[in-house]
C-alpha cells in the first residue's frame, strides 16, 4: 500500500485546519478599540463573541462548547474580555455625555 499518496494528500487540509485554529486562538488577543461613537471596532468572530456574552453567560457557553475544538478559546477569558469591552464603553459614553453637557469655550 501506497501511504504517501494518502498522508500527502490530507495534508493541505491538516495545515489548514492548524492554522485557522492558531489564527481564531488570537482574536481576544487582539485590542479592541473604541470609535468616537463609542462603538467597539472588532473582528466578525469578536462580533459574534461579543453578541453572545451580551446575551448571557449560558448562551456565550453554548455558543463555545459547539465550535470548541474550532475556536480553542476559554469561556471565562471571553466573559472577562467583554465585560472590559462593556466597561470601555461605558467610560467613552461618560466623557462623552459631559463633553456635550459642558458649554463650549469656543463660542
Amino acid at each position: 500500500m501506497n501511504t504517501r499518496h494518502v498522508s500527502s494528500f490530507h495534508l493541505p487540509g491538516c495545515v489548514a485546519f492548524v492554522v485557522a485554529a492558531l489564527a481564531t486562538g488570537t482574536a481576544l488577543a487582539q485590542d479592541t478599540t473604541i470609535d468616537v461613537d463609542c462603538v467597539p471596532q472588532m473582528t466578525g468572530l469578536q462580533q459574534r463573541l461579543y453578541q453572545k456574552a451580551k446575551d448571557g453567560p449560558g448562551v456565550l457557553r453554548e455558543f463555545m462548547f459547539i465550535r470548541r475544538g474550532i475556536l480553542q478559546l476559554d469561556t471565562y477569558e471571553t466573559a472577562a474580555w467583554a465585560s472590559s469591552v462593556n466597561e470601555a464603553r461605558t467610560v467613552c459614553i461618560k466623557k462623552s455625555a459631559r463633553s456635550e453637557a459642558s458649554p463650549s469655550a469656543a463660542t
